[in-house]
């Protein structure tokens, strides 16, 4: 496998994870909202995979055939990108109905949330990478060693 292929399957982790939670969640009976990570995953997916999908979508093609330290640099990005495709609607919703103040603390409060899952999915994503490295994708970018 090589690097940029591993990094296609990682941009999906915010859809898989979650969806993974839920499932065995429901799987072993256990009620989402009875622990903070399940019910934090749940909620992330409903809010925040929505817009996430078309960012998805387009980074999964944008991935092909670039090299792996300019990939990295648009992960370290990512979650900032994310933020925009999230509170730029939340916060024209909140001005169609007349709730702005309402909308834009849900906007900065989501903004938060996204920050904090965002780089926790580009840690996950850089640990992934290096325990691959070697075995099943190339040597890391030269700066990893």
């Amino acid at each position: 496998m090589t690097a940029p292929t591993l990094y296609r399957i990682c941009i999906w982790l915010p859809i898989v994870v979650p969806v993974t939670v839920i499932l065995v969640y429901t799987a072993v009976d256990v009620d989402l909202g009875s622990g903070v990570v399940g019910e934090i995953l749940a909620y992330s997916l409903l809010y925040g995979g929505i817009p996430y999908l078309p960012l998805a979508l387009w980074a999964t093609w944008w991935v092909g055939g670039r090299p792996e330290p300019e990939i990295r640099r648009m992960m370290l990005r990512a979650p900032l990108v994310m933020i925009v495709f999230f509170a730029a609607p939340v916060i024209v919703i909140g001005f169609a109905l007349g709730a702005p103040r309402f909308f834009a603390t849900m906007a900065a409060a989501g903004s938060l949330a996204i920050l904090v899952l965002g780089y926790f999915y580009v840690g996950l994503t850089l640990l992934i990478r290096r325990a691959l490295a070697g075995a099943v994708v190339g040597p890391p970018p030269a700066a990893d060693r």
